[in-house]
């Protein structure tokens, strides 16, 4: 009885100790603006059976780890039963520990405990000894001890099956192993370990699509977010979910290239001063300074977290906050002024532009006669390399019989004045855009510039747009899958995969189809396809000249200059931009060619004799051919 009686006294404190600390984060994501969504289901349950469900995300990242993650996960899961009839037995509520039911369960559960304590050890190792740089400069005292009790938790379940039986020893067995299971409960609310309860949540939450960023309602007089209390309700529940792995900061080109920009650390500020109750604090003065305008938007710190935070909106959000108020760095003015002004990022005229679209014997769109609006982005309109590029894709889809046009007037997608914070100048951009393509009733859209693909594709359609968008290296490569096979030379060659291509829009194979397909022999750099490392120009920071810390550009192209080929093959004129200037500034290049991949595999068609009229043999249906 008396044992009982303690038993009780157990669980009560430790629930009442947990849910007293749980109840401050229930209050603070309670309180804070917004919802949660939950549209496109299929998508998410999608993406809950794979990362929750099967740690694919760190599997296929961190194999060895993500196994070990695995095992104790699926540990923590099969255990769950086993605990639950043991706590019944010791507050005297429901005895099934003799069942013939619960003896076959428990005769299951080792296979499940070896693989737990494999698991454990390997991640106390690695953490302990090991050390990567990501988990911190110092040995995490409370891991260890948590990795302890895990283990401590399995030797006692094997003790109990095959070693002790009944008898005293059996019961002091017992109560160390349930002593460790509350007291591992009453630990959790202040640990990193919260996010084995809250982690399938965040991951459910986090939008389909990456790098979705809610548009603000100006009706509401949002303008951003300027204060902890201002954090959305995701942002929140991201903050209190952080594992601190640290994968988010092994991936961010910012902090790789010595900047003060660490997302991980951006998420823990956010749960500091959410916890310390600093919700009135600026987030500018949360932030280490000038953090939130080194950031590129590239996508690699949430795209990379296996719990489902999303750190841009936040940045982007905090962004608006301050262009809202005026304090936009410097180098976005002439920017945010060229947009208002002239409708692109470089402030030229649309002289220029009429005069490459005549050179280029480009059509105004019609949809009585084009089938494709080729979408010339500002780079198009008026950076002479990308408009050699464009050129180039022009003279493909015509020998491929395809046809296209453009509008007689374009304006900026307004992707540098979103990912800059400029709310209100992209909603305004995005509008215009919208119903110039309705009125020209566009279904289709091609484009070269990953950055339109984005904003076109996804932004876009919260303004109503429903068009099919799609990179010019898709389409060509299903528009050429089924030619007769060229045979030229070999040409060693890297590809440099944007990161809203490769990340955002998850298109790395069809641009390596067509370089393999043309003669191409293609070298991997580090850091490819989905995961690449990024350029340095997303989020406005193609217009800062003074970079902290070595530039990105800098360092990705040394990436390339390592993989030994002397063609750098891009899918992107901000790419284009950057990557030539690392380029330049970098001796011993010269032998180096820079060069799009429209305007590569143009040449190599060219060189092929396919330019000049469709090849017709071995073509499959139209149907197939061209995506819908």
């Amino acid at each position: 009885m008396f044992e009982t009686l303690a038993f009780w006294v157990v669980v009560v404190g430790s629930f009442g100790l947990f849910a007293a600390q749980m109840s401050a984060r229930w209050r603070l994501m309670q309180a804070a603006p917004g919802a949660f969504s939950v549209d496109q289901l299929p998508r998410r349950v999608e993406r809950f059976v794979v990362e929750v469900v099967f740690q694919g995300k760190v599997i296929a990242r961190k194999p060895w780890v993500g196994m070990a993650h695995l095992f104790v996960f699926w540990g923590f899961v099969a255990f769950g039963g086993y605990t639950l009839v043991e706590t019944l037995h010791g507050l005297g509520l429901v005895d099934l520990t003799d069942t013939v039911a619960f003896t076959v369960y428990r005769v299951l559960l080792v296979p499940f405990c070896v693989a737990v304590l494999l698991g454990i050890v390997f991640l106390a190792v690695r953490r302990g000894l090991v050390r990567p740089r990501a988990l911190g400069a110092t040995v995490s005292k409370e891991s260890l001890l948590i990795a302890g009790f895990i283990a401590v938790l399995m030797i006692t379940f094997l003790l109990e099956l095959f070693v002790l039986g009944e008898g005293p020893a059996a019961r002091v067995n017992w109560w160390v192993h349930m002593l460790v299971i509350f007291t591992f409960l009453v630990l959790v609310p202040n640990s990193k370990h919260l996010h084995l309860i809250l982690s399938p949540g965040t991951v459910f939450l986090k939008a389909p699509v990456l790098g979705t960023v809610p548009n603000l309602d100006f009706e509401k007089e949002e303008v951003g977010l300027e204060t902890v209390k201002d954090l959305p309700k995701k942002a929140v529940l991201d903050a209190f979910t952080c594992v601190e792995c640290g994968r988010c900061m092994e991936n961010c080109p910012a902090t790789a290239t010595g900047k003060l920009l660490n997302p991980k650390t951006l998420v823990l500020q956010n749960e500091e001063a959410l916890l310390a109750g600093r919700l009135d604090a600026k987030l500018s003065d949360v932030y280490d300074p000038d953090v939130l305008w080194q950031c590129t938007t590239c996508g690699a710190c949430e795209d990379a977290c296996p719990v489902g935070i999303e750190h841009t909106p936040v940045i982007i959000g905090a962004r608006r906050g301050l262009v809202s108020n005026g304090e936009a760095p410097d180098y976005l003015a002439p920017v945010y002024n060229n947009l208002e002004r002239r409708g692109n990022l470089w402030g030229q005229t649309s002289d220029v532009r009429q005069k490459f679209v005549a050179a280029a014997q480009f059509e105004t769109f019609d949809p009585e006669k084009h089938e494709y609006l080729l979408w010339l982005g500002c780079a198009g309109g008026t950076e002479p390399d990308f408009q050699k590029s464009l050129r180039s894709l022009g003279d493909i889809l015509r020998a491929q019989g395809k046809t296209f046009g453009v509008l007689s007037k374009e304006r900026c997608t307004g992707d540098v004045a979103k990912r800059t914070g400029n709310e209100y100048q992209f909603q305004e951009l995005a509008t215009a855009n919208v119903e110039d393509l309705q009125t020209s009733g566009v279904k289709k859209v091609v484009t070269s510039c990953p950055h339109c693909l984005k904003t076109l594709g996804h932004d876009y359609k919260a303004f109503g747009f429903e068009g099919k968008v799609v990179h010019s290296s898709v389409l060509v490569e299903q528009l050429t899958r089924y030619e007769r096979p060229v045979r030229l030379e070999d040409e060693p060659v890297t590809f440099h995969d944007p990161c809203y291509l490769g990340r955002y829009a998850g298109e790395h194979e069809a641009p390596r189809a067509l370089l393999e397909r043309y003669g191409g022999d293609v070298t991997e750099p580090e850091r490819t396809k989905d995961n690449p490392f990024c350029c340095g120009a997303g989020g406005g920071l193609l217009f800062e000249e003074h970079e902290a810390g070595t530039r990105i550009s800098q360092t990705r192209f040394e990436q390339l200059q390592a993989t030994g080929a002397n063609t750098i093959v891009m899918g992107c004129p901000f790419c284009s931009i950057m990557l030539k200037g690392a380029k330049a500034s970098t001796p011993g290049t010269d032998e180096i060619q820079m060069v799009d991949l429209m305007t590569w595999t143009e040449g190599r068609l060219r060189k092929a004799g396919r330019l000049g009229q469709a090849d017709g043999a071995g073509t499959a249906p139209a149907s197939e051919a061209t995506p819908e």
